[in-house]
């Protein structure tokens, strides 16, 4: 190869591929919940809950709809969905594998609520059927509170309403459908739950 075809190679492919190198560590940092992220989408952060509110929202950050657009973490564009992610526990310690926890709070006022672990990259965990808990199946007591434990083996806790890591590092989210509207117009309304070691 001569020089004049090395030199347009150098001049061409190399910053094409850097180019699209670039571009692809750059929108990698928007495939999952990392500090980045959370910086240009503008999330409200309520103790260890991250809420992400409707993308379809008057006056809604545009990265939030481009971020929903490459995820499967926030598919719905329907203009009536809250979300709610914890990476953390009321300690602001990681969700780990090696830990049993417990999710306590009051359920809120929608149509219908579920919360769902995932591992650290937002990945399924299996079996999925195991890792939800929804307003259909859990029961709640005569304050409107529900009590989850999150554990890698069911059977440790018999009679107890459960879902899975499966042994994994994890975090969860909660799906609000229906949420009643002064929920949009004060964020700081939606009900968090707490989530605490078991000893």
């Amino acid at each position: 190869m001569d020089t004049s075809k090395q030199g347009i190679l150098i001049q061409t492919v190399l910053p094409i591929f850097s180019g699209l190198l670039f571009s692809f560590l750059i929108f990698f940092q928007f495939t999952y919940t990392n500090s980045l992220s959370q910086f240009f989408l503008g999330d409200v952060k309520r103790n260890q809950w991250i809420a992400h509110f409707d993308q379809s929202m008057k006056g809604q950050n545009p990265w939030l709809r481009n971020y929903v657009a490459f995820t499967g973490l926030l598919g719905s564009v329907r203009p009536e969905i809250i979300y709610l992610e914890a990476m953390y526990d009321d300690s602001n310690t990681p969700l780990i594998g090696t830990k049993d926890y417990i999710l306590k709070g009051t359920a809120p006022d929608c149509r219908y609520w579920s919360f769902v672990t995932y591992d650290f990259q937002n990945g399924r965990i299996e079996p999925h059927q195991q890792t939800v808990a929804s307003s259909h199946r859990t029961t709640l007591n005569n304050l409107g509170e529900y009590e989850i434990i999150i554990t890698d083996d069911p059977k440790k806790y018999p009679n107890k309403q459960t879902i899975i890591h499966a042994g994994k590092d994890f975090n969860i989210v909660m799906r609000i459908y229906g949420p009643k509207p002064s929920y949009y117009e004060n964020k700081n309304s939606v009900p968090i739950g707490s989530i605490l070691p078991l000893q």
